[in-house]
């Protein structure tokens, strides 16, 4: 989980950014925030809020939120289940639960990404927070770093299993379960989330009552949430465990599409440019280029800040954790393959957080 800490120094970065507005508080009302401001992560068919207010006083509300680990000096409930089942109006009863909290005369700002029911509690004319919050959440700090080395330690053993047991014949839905399973183990959790990608012969795509054939190659693109942060990449196996020479040919240009990417990055590089970069390199080696995005970050959700896309105006920074994913797809490939690493930008450079081989099993 996060640190009492961190959820400090998040909410001591949020104080600052309401004072710059002149604003008196925030009103947090989205799962993910709550958490990220506290600690405090409700299951997600719980509604829950946070009232940070500008003299340092945190209020948590939520089902079974009064915890030593939670960032709050004040917790609230509300009744999320009566006589074990679970209210539909249950956001309403939430915000009824926190209205005795808004303080009066007081000018506060809101996440408008909870439930409409709490967010009203802001007032008419309360300013969105929203960006400014995933503004926030694009430098991590150590205990979302922590968190996300846990997941990406999932996905290593995800491939591992993958390795070891893919062969022709194997049903896709039937492997999909064993992959499941070895997540499982690895977490000692079952993942709130667990990925994209899990198919044969095609890019992408969820399973299917199918069977794998020799030739194929089977993309893995997982993306397991463990502790509220989400790993994401990507390895590519010949279903055959040989794989035709073009496979691999196509492999080594994407390896070595990384290696030119990793080379490039540090902070201040425009991830627009890098885009272009990467796919006239592709280009260079003959190939149509990218046909997608380069990568993204990573965080409390699968894709944040940077994105590594043309379509976006995003820079790298110290603190930023992303993904780079290059991708090649043809017929003559049997699909396509895709790899995919996860990376930490600092000041002295950039880690890359995955360590599983990048070549076809």
């Amino acid at each position: 989980m996060l640190t009492l800490e961190g959820c400090r120094a998040r909410q001591k970065r949020l104080l600052e950014l309401l004072a710059k507005q002149g604003l008196d508080g925030a009103l947090i009302t989205s799962r993910e925030h709550v958490y990220y401001f506290t600690n405090f992560r409700a299951h997600w068919n719980h509604a829950s809020a946070a009232l940070i207010e500008a003299g340092g006083k945190t209020t948590v509300l939520g089902w079974k939120a009064k915890r030593e680990d939670v960032a709050a000096s004040a917790f609230l409930e509300y009744p999320a289940h009566k006589f074990s089942t679970m209210p539909m109006n249950q956001t309403e009863l939430a915000a009824a639960a926190l209205a005795t909290s808004i303080p009066g005369g007081k000018r506060l700002g809101v996440d408008l990404e909870g439930p409409a029911a709490l967010a009203r509690l802001a007032g008419p004319d309360a300013p969105d927070l929203t960006s400014a919050i995933h503004r926030l959440r694009k430098r991590k700090d150590g205990d979302e770093i922590s968190a996300l080395r846990r997941a990406i330690a999932v996905t290593e053993a995800m491939y591992a299993w993958v390795k070891k047991n893919i062969q022709p014949g194997l049903d896709e839905l039937d492997f999909y379960a064993g992959i499941r399973g070895a997540a499982i183990a690895a977490a000692h959790v079952d993942p709130e989330r667990f990925g994209n990608d899990f198919r044969a012969a095609e890019g992408g795509g969820t399973p299917r009552r199918r069977r794998m054939n020799a030739g194929e190659l089977f993309v893995l693109d997982s993306g397991p949430s463990i502790d509220g942060y989400h790993a994401d990449n990507c390895r590519t196996f010949a279903v055959d465990r040989k794989g035709t020479d073009a496979q691999h040919k196509a492999c080594e240009k994407i390896v070595a599409t990384l290696a030119f990417c990793e080379g490039r990055i540090k902070p201040g590089l425009s991830a627009q440019q890098l885009f272009a970069d990467a796919k006239q390199f592709l280009a260079d080696a003959g190939h149509s280029g990218l046909c997608h995005h380069l990568g993204h970050g990573i965080g409390l959700q699968p894709h944040e800040a940077p994105q590594l896309n043309p379509e976006y105006d995003a820079v790298f920074e110290a603190g930023d954790v992303f993904t780079m994913e290059p991708g090649l797809y043809s017929k003559e490939l049997n699909a396509g393959i895709r790899l995919e690493q996860d990376y930490l930008l600092t000041e002295r450079g950039l880690e890359r957080l995955t360590e599983f081989p990048l070549g076809l099993a």
